[in-house]
């Protein structure tokens, strides 16, 4: 089954394999595998660690389903991922979740009320968020590929942020 690693974000979607790790880009099935396991969907990942020197402190990606051939998926430890109860995310949705948390805006705050470069769930818990209604119009405004930070920064704060 597919093994999605911090090196398989990319551009703000998940690309598989990565021909340039010496990461696996998959996880043998067994016994101990299937509790790794989740069911295809859309999910937005989150990387969890950052180097000082990175331009970014929080880094999300989108995992598209159609981009990667299998029925269920396996996050490595370093990524944190939003799903809906388990199981993927409306496509549009993860989009405009991964557009908002890869906006200058959120790494501002971000670095603003946090020191460190590690990134963990509860710190994801306490970001206030748009609706779900903006996150869907905004995704519906992300194509195949993510726009330039400042085109992404610009339809974050017309979409998002409107009221």
């Amino acid at each position: 089954m597919p093994l999605i690693y911090p090196c398989h974000l990319q551009r703000g979607f998940v690309e598989w394999p990565n021909g340039d790790t010496r990461k696996p880009n998959a996880l043998a099935l067994g016994p101990r595998a299937d509790d790794l396991l989740i069911p295809t969907g859309h999910y937005v990942l989150v990387k969890r660690f950052s180097a000082k020197e990175e331009r970014r402190r929080i880094v999300a990606a989108v995992y598209d389903p159609a981009r990667v051939p299998s029925d269920r998926i396996a996050f490595e430890n370093h990524l944190n991922y939003y799903h809906l109860r388990g199981a993927g995310l409306p496509a549009p949705v993860a989009k405009g979740l991964a557009a908002f948390l890869n906006s200058t805006l959120v790494d501002s705050y971000f670095r603003h009320f946090s020191g460190h470069t590690q990134v963990n769930a509860m710190d994801l818990r306490s970001l206030r968020y748009p609706g779900w209604d903006e996150l869907a119009a905004l995704g519906r405004r992300i194509g195949e590929s993510f726009p330039a930070q400042e085109e992404l920064d610009r339809l974050v704060e017309e979409i998002a942020f409107r009221g």
